[in-house]
């Protein structure tokens, strides 16, 4: 794993990340809580900057991997339209969650990438966009959002040798990277999950370094 001070390094990376997206409430004086179409604005500026940003490390060969909910999707959508060829792909947990009366069963992942991004991945072989994970259960997180790193793995398929993840969390993308034998970047701006991800991260190193 490297920490680096900047976004100064080479272009040609894959991004794979779980941002933040929660939808701004407004409080109003009957005190109930009340949402406008003009809330996700403050959403899809945040997003805009953030490609900006990490466009100019994934170049034209490189992809983004961004989850979502049907809440953030659109927004995460609109901000990346028009600069990066797109694609929905869906995350089958294979069972139901709380709710309503239909109860959601997956997540959503924007699949982005640039006019020279090969098609196929490196053994030529095309997947599904549905994609089957069991997610972890409340005693197996250590963070709120974290996904499995099956899951992350299936996804590094198509990706090339270095990993960008901007919102590690607790480092599930850090370790599928090295699982698969990949450089990974990896930032994370709460300290208590970067010593997390770090830790979990050199015991995957120390793990591959037995197994060759």
């Amino acid at each position: 794993m490297e920490i680096m001070p900047s976004f100064a390094f080479a272009v040609g990376v894959d991004v794979v990340t779980d941002p933040p997206y929660n939808i701004p409430t407004q409080a109003a004086q009957t005190r109930e809580t009340t949402r406008t179409i003009g809330d996700l604005s403050m959403i899809e500026a945040s997003f805009r900057m953030f490609f900006d940003l990490t466009l100019k490390l994934t170049g034209d060969t490189g992809r983004h991997f961004v989850f979502g909910d049907g809440m953030s999707y659109p927004v995460i959508f609109r901000a990346m339209y028009g600069k990066s060829s797109t694609a929905l792909l869906i995350w089958d947990k294979g069972r139901i969650g709380m709710g309503r009366e239909f109860r959601k069963q997956h997540e959503l992942i924007m699949h982005a990438w640039g006019k020279d991004t090969p098609v196929m991945s490196s053994e030529g072989t095309g997947y599904a966009d549905i994609i089957k994970c069991a997610p972890l259960s409340s005693e197996e997180r250590i963070h709120p959002a974290q996904k499995p790193v099956e899951l992350i793995t299936q996804l590094l398929r198509v990706c090339g040798d270095t990993v960008l993840d901007p919102f590690m969390g607790s480092g599930a993308t850090g370790e599928a990277a090295h699982r698969t034998g990949k450089r990974f970047i990896g930032i994370e701006i709460e300290q208590r999950y970067f010593d997390i991800a770090c830790k979990r991260i050199e015991q995957a190193q120390a793990q591959m370094c037995l197994y060759s």
